[in-house]
């Protein structure tokens, strides 16, 4: 199976973008295609490691898409982590300038101990400069979003909500966010329900 948002025949272009864990490095070497992949890191239960392959296999605002949409998955978001959300999620819509610092914003405000900070933090890291507008432009290093939008995934589905015991309840999170990254890896708009 090829994912039309996943334009890279062989996982190992992939994994070349960023260091991946030596348990999914070893189940590339079973598993050349990225989709084949993540499949065999989802049935290994290696969650972590997946949402990191799927943030650098999907496309910059495609991977944003889909924080966001799991993001607005979780019940227990502050209002600054709210409105950060809703400033990636603004990026993603009109990917410029103005939005992309506005997510900076937001990110800052929502502080970076939830998913909700990360996926502004994603949007701001998408492209630009670093710096404030007035100093030299510094680009984030590429696939620095990547990073984010997997913290972010990864915070959302662990994390527990109120007084959840953590476990399953985290186990089912990833299993939904995944499957509404692979709708978008497919070209979908991560709606799954």
């Amino acid at each position: 199976m090829q994912y039309l948002k996943i334009p890279q025949l062989n996982a190992t272009d992939i994994l070349d973008l960023y260091e991946a864990s030596e348990e999914l490095l070893t189940l590339a070497k079973q598993h050349e295609q990225p989709a084949s992949l993540i499949r065999a890191a989802i049935n290994a239960e290696l969650y972590s490691d997946t949402a990191i392959f799927l943030a650098h296999a999907l496309p910059v605002r495609e991977a944003v898409w889909w924080a966001c949409c799991c993001a607005s998955l979780r019940p227990d978001w502050s209002e600054d982590e709210s409105n950060a959300v809703r400033a990636a999620k603004a990026w993603v819509h009109t990917p410029d300038e103005t939005a992309r610092r506005f997510a900076e914003q937001m990110a800052t405000k929502a502080d970076l101990q939830t998913g909700a900070g990360w996926v502004a933090q994603a949007a701001f890291w998408s492209g630009g400069s670093m710096t404030s507008p007035s100093d030299p432009v510094v680009p984030p290093p590429a696939n620095l979003y990547a990073h984010a939008v997997a913290g972010a995934i990864n915070l959302c589905a662990a994390l527990p909500i109120n007084d959840e015991v953590e476990g399953d309840e985290a186990k089912k999170r990833y299993i939904a966010f995944f499957n509404i990254g692979l709708n978008i890896a497919q070209g979908g708009n991560g709606q799954t329900e």
